[in-house]
């Protein structure tokens, strides 16, 4: 697609109208607006290791882990307005290595969902749901940790037939000489027969940071990409390897970090990466080789593996003083959007930082601002589909928490289509009824949740709209005239 896709012209459905809804935003800025923050489950369901991926249709489907001596991996699914009650993921007689920042990884193909987690002694494993994370069948073996090794720290795709491809770190069992591996399944992720070092390319024998996540990208039908930091001689720069054979061979390598970090110990921190228009790829990393903890981005050109263009986020704080860390990435072509936890924005606590852009990676840098929340922000995932960024992240007061950034278009644009006086809602937040000014007595009136889907459609007798039977949560309501003009679009919240 040529153009940005939060050009008015290319939207449609449920999410145009998402879109251009901006009157009841708790947080916006140029271009994004972001849903107040909702939350996953509540806190006794735990909080660690939060993964987010998406389904088919955009639905989003969250998992985590919840350490104890037998620890646990829950999985919740929104509905269009909540997220469902969390499901526990079965995991045999293994007990999930689950920590913060890591542990596990999520993955999907249409309605189907992958979890992969960990036994530093025994081995990487896959939970598989057919049914978009509401049931799951018991878990199969990815790789077998030999005598006197371990693996940790895995991640999870899948290609384009929709098999999942799982990263993990192996390692001697006293967590040295830590490579990268990867495991592939050509049945739907029931077995898993081989797996390849991926590190092996990246050069002082491909050796990798024994605590630190990797990311995985897959573009057309048999390129793979994975992202991982280094440790050559405790040099902990990233670096990006390629496969053009769907995994089975990883024989490129491009180094996309210039700050060469030395450092003798795990920064517990990982790349991430995205996909831009054409064949580039943006990869974002935290690194402390100027003496302070700062989020970095680089673009990659797929093609070639040349590296493009590398910066960096100033803080908060000034000077040194930055305090970012666990940036991640989600976007496609020119549309793309940063995230990241940040100590200081706001001279509280930790909240986290966003940065976006419709004009590729290079705008990043010139619109990025914080986004204000009660309790510290860590950990966050992004994800994107149909003009709309998931964001998933641990808050100190909440536990998990989400919320949905909306592509927008400026202020003019929204007078465009509705003039400068569009129809309004009140009270809002509502109770049992919505009123509208100016007074309209005819027509059509749809109520769409913030995921998009259409929930009622009620003929418009009277100014006014019943929602006492709607659940509490955000919605979007359309009004048309009895000809099926369009006559406002408004955001509200039912209490």
């Amino acid at each position: 697609m040529a153009t940005p896709v939060s050009r008015l012209n290319i939207l449609h459905g449920p999410a145009f109208f998402l879109a251009l809804c901006l009157s009841h935003s708790v947080f916006s800025q140029n271009g994004l607006s972001w849903s107040p923050p909702i939350t996953v489950a509540s806190a006794g369901y735990g909080d660690s290791s939060p993964r987010m991926a998406l389904l088919g249709d955009g639905t989003p489907v969250v998992v985590w882990g919840k350490p104890a001596a037998v620890s646990q991996i829950w999985c919740a699914r929104w509905n269009g307005n909540a997220f469902a009650t969390p499901v526990q993921i079965g995991t045999g007689s293994i007990s999930p290595g689950v920590y913060d920042f890591g542990g596990l990884d999520v993955a999907t193909d249409g309605e189907r969902v992958f979890v992969v987690f960990e036994d530093f002694d025994q081995g990487i494993f896959l939970a598989r749901s057919e049914d978009g994370g509401t049931t799951w069948q018991p878990p199969v073996t990815v790789f077998s940790t030999p005598t006197s090794m371990g693996t940790t720290i895995s991640a999870i795709s899948t290609d384009a037939a929709g098999n999942p491809l799982v990263t993990f770190l192996l390692q001697t069992s006293s967590e040295t000489d830590a490579h990268v591996h990867l495991a592939r399944s050509a049945d739907g992720g029931l077995t898993f027969p081989d797996s390849t070092n991926v590190s092996a390319p990246a050069g002082d024998k491909g050796q990798a940071c024994e605590c630190c996540y990797q990311d995985i990208l897959t573009t057309g039908a048999d390129t793979v990409f994975v992202a991982f930091r280094a440790n050559r001689d405790n040099l902990r720069d990233m670096w990006v390897t390629r496969s053009t054979d769907n995994a089975g061979t990883f024989d490129e390598a491009c180094d996309v970090d210039a700050q060469d970090w030395t450092i003798s110990a795990c920064p517990f921190s990982g790349p991430r990466l995205a996909r831009l228009a054409g064949d580039s790829l943006l990869a974002v990393w935290m690194s402390r080789g100027t003496g302070a903890t700062r989020v970095y981005a680089s673009t990659l050109h797929g093609g070639t593996m040349l590296k493009g263009v590398e910066f960096g986020f100033p803080g908060s704080s000034g000077g040194t003083a930055f305090n970012q860390n666990h940036p991640d990435a989600a976007g496609r072509h020119d549309t793309v959007a940063m995230i990241w936890e940040e100590n200081g924005f706001f001279g509280t606590g930790q909240d986290l930082v966003c940065a976006f852009s419709i004009t590729g990676a290079g705008g990043l840098a010139a619109n990025f601002a914080a986004l204000s929340d009660a309790g510290a922000q860590q950990f966050p995932q992004l994800a994107y589909a149909n003009g709309v960024f998931h964001l998933l992240y641990v808050n100190g007061t909440q536990g998990l928490a989400y919320r949905q950034g909306t592509v927008v278009e400026p202020s003019e644009a929204t007078e465009a289509v509705f003039g400068k006086n569009p129809v309004q809602v009140f009270p809002n937040p509502a109770g049992d009824f919505l009123n509208l000014r100016p007074a309209i007595t005819g027509g059509v009136v749809e109520i769409i949740s913030v995921a998009g889907k259409s929930i009622l459609t009620a003929p418009l007798k009277q100014a006014k709209v019943q929602v006492s039977d709607l659940p509490s949560g955000i919605y979007f309501m359309k009004i048309l005239s009895d000809k099926g003009a369009l006559q406002g679009i408004q955001k509200f919240v039912k209490q």
